[in-house]
């Protein structure tokens, strides 16, 4: 719904723009002199608002040929045709955004500043359409135009790179960028080097999968990511120590993620039999970061020692204070176990309710653009952006 919004937003803010561009481009050189030829030379012509009426009815093809035509690019001007370009581009009309755009660069009244505006507008169009050579050509050109400090381009580059899966070169890039102030840039590497990591534990390559964490560490020392991938690694490896260390040091990176290492830390620490440990671990955890996955984690333990009364005790007081649906539904089924008749059967009913809710609720979501799913991106793949999935939390989360 925001999104046909803001469409329609864009898309009258446009008209407006064509309608004061038409305005501007055609104003007689002296405004102060009204005459009977000024009046008519100011007057909308039929072919304006026809091209209007094509824009309006999505006739864009003709559209373009109207406004082309007849309005003229001149400095009054040519923020309309950007910003009609813009539009298509923005509404997948990709191959009319590139229309509009080549016929700009074929101007000759643009400045320094507005050709270098136009030829990133149809360089990031060549990309949308997924023409991806012409686009690296024209963000190269433009890089090595500002002396390889332009940030614009080099996001774009990287935006490219990472499209085509060539983290070499994404990270190459980043470099530069960071090297220009932008403080996202290390972030962006260690995800790279995550990628290239997680490639190369695919391949059992361990000597270099190693190297690559330890570089995506170095970029961005917070890298819940490359932690997980160490302690998967580690594991792989049996080596049990160093994978609960690489895991616990998510608490201090990002407890949204704490949820993410409950589960490869069980695996842990059964195989080096240290479960105190992970009791005092999850117990920790429970009372600075409450999230379900972990309490559950904690009733599990408690449980196969103490009993599930024991078990069953600890859910309900955290349920008391952070209501779950999760946490709720394991609740009756210690419920159930105890129970006959009757009973049993109205907590059969009301555990299929919550593991309905359960089965058709998202676990995470994107804290730029709302996406949501049951499967942990690292890559947003509605906004594209880095790192900005995570668990969702409270009654249908963590």
């Amino acid at each position: 719904m925001n999104s046909l919004v803001n469409d329609f937003s864009l898309f009258i803010l446009v008209l407006i723009a064509i309608f004061v561009g038409w305005i501007l481009g055609r104003r007689p050189s002296f405004p102060f002199i009204s005459n009977k030829k000024n009046q008519q030379h100011n007057s909308l012509s039929d072919e304006y608002f026809r091209g209007l009426n094509f824009l309006l009815n999505e006739q864009s093809d003709k559209a373009i040929d109207v406004f082309i035509k007849n309005l003229e690019v001149n400095q009054d001007t040519i923020d309309t045709h950007l910003a009609l370009g813009k539009m298509f581009c923005r509404r997948g009309e990709v191959d009319r955004a590139i229309t509009v755009h080549k016929y700009l660069l074929n101007a000759s009244c643009l400045d320094e500043r507005q050709r270098y505006n136009v030829s990133l507008e149809l360089a990031r169009d060549y990309l949308a359409a997924g023409i991806l050579d012409r686009a690296e050509e024209i963000f190269h050109k433009l890089l090595e135009e500002s002396g390889g400090t332009n940030q614009d381009c080099m996001r774009s580059l990287i935006q490219l790179y990472e499209h085509e899966k060539d983290w070499n070169k994404a990270i190459q890039i980043a470099k530069h960028l960071a090297k220009t102030g932008d403080q996202q840039a290390g972030q962006f590497i260690a995800h790279y080097y995550c990628e290239l990591a997680q490639s190369a534990l695919q391949r059992h390559d361990i000597k270099q999968s190693k190297k690559y964490i330890k570089k995506a560490l170095t970029y961005d020392s917070k890298s819940v990511r490359a932690s997980l991938l160490e302690g998967q690694l580690e594991y792989q490896q049996t080596n049990y120590t160093k994978a609960i260390e690489a895991l616990k040091r998510i608490k201090s990176q990002d407890p949204e993620y704490i949820s993410e290492s409950v589960e490869p830390l069980k695996q842990c620490f059964n195989k080096a039999g240290n479960e105190e440990e992970l009791v005092s671990y999850l117990s920790a955890c429970a009372q600075q970061y409450p999230a379900i996955s972990v309490v559950l984690a904690l009733a599990e333990i408690v449980g196969s020692h103490q009993g599930d009364i024991a078990a069953a005790g600890i859910i309900a007081d955290y349920l008391k204070k952070e209501p779950s649906i999760r946490g709720l539904n394991r609740l009756i089924d210690f419920h159930i176990e105890h129970s006959k008749g009757k009973s049993k059967e109205n907590l059969s009913i009301l555990r299929d309710l919550t593991e309905n809710l359960i089965a058709h609720k998202p676990v995470y979501h994107c804290e730029s653009c709302g996406y949501s799913g049951k499967v942990l991106y690292w890559l947003c793949p509605s906004c594209r952006q880095w790192g900005t999935v995570k668990p969702i939390h409270g009654l249908e989360g963590e």
